[in-house]
């Protein structure tokens, strides 16, 4: 099963075995599914089918790009702090005091870290644009 951008190159597989969460038309909420089964127009998730034009929005996986570089850029940005605070504590022996210039770098860093996790799409609805199609793979 493809979702798939028309116009573009963006496309997201999913496969028999998988687990996806979808909004159906007239839920409010999401359902996790197992892809049991494809046919050409509907979903095998267990003893439920679910035609593939009831599928109002699927939420993609967390793991994309944008969302890891911006978990590991946050990380950065607070252990930039965490190492200053043990370089002038432990290794100078004197006591802390916060630097303009890690405390720049590392605001800096937890902020964009913060904008790239915001800006990694977790969820798609399938209206004009995006398209939900079975293909074969």
């Amino acid at each position: 099963m493809v979702l798939e951008k028309m116009g573009t190159k963006k496309r997201y597989e999913f496969h028999r075995g998988e687990q996806i969460e979808v909004k159906l038309n007239q839920d409010n909420y999401f359902t996790r599914i197992n892809i049991v089964g494809l046919s050409d127009s509907l979903i095998y998730a267990g003893t439920k089918r679910i035609k593939l034009s009831n599928i109002k929005t699927i939420r993609l996986s967390k793991n994309s790009t944008l969302n890891a570089w911006g978990s590991v850029i946050v990380n950065a940005g607070v252990l930039l702090v965490l190492a200053d605070l043990f370089n002038q504590t432990v290794v100078q022996g004197g006591s802390f005091n916060i630097s303009s210039g890690v405390s720049i770098a590392s605001a800096s860093l937890v902020s964009f870290g913060a904008i790239l996790k915001l800006a990694g799409r977790n969820k798609v609805k399938v209206k004009k644009w995006w398209r939900l199609r079975v293909v074969q793979l």
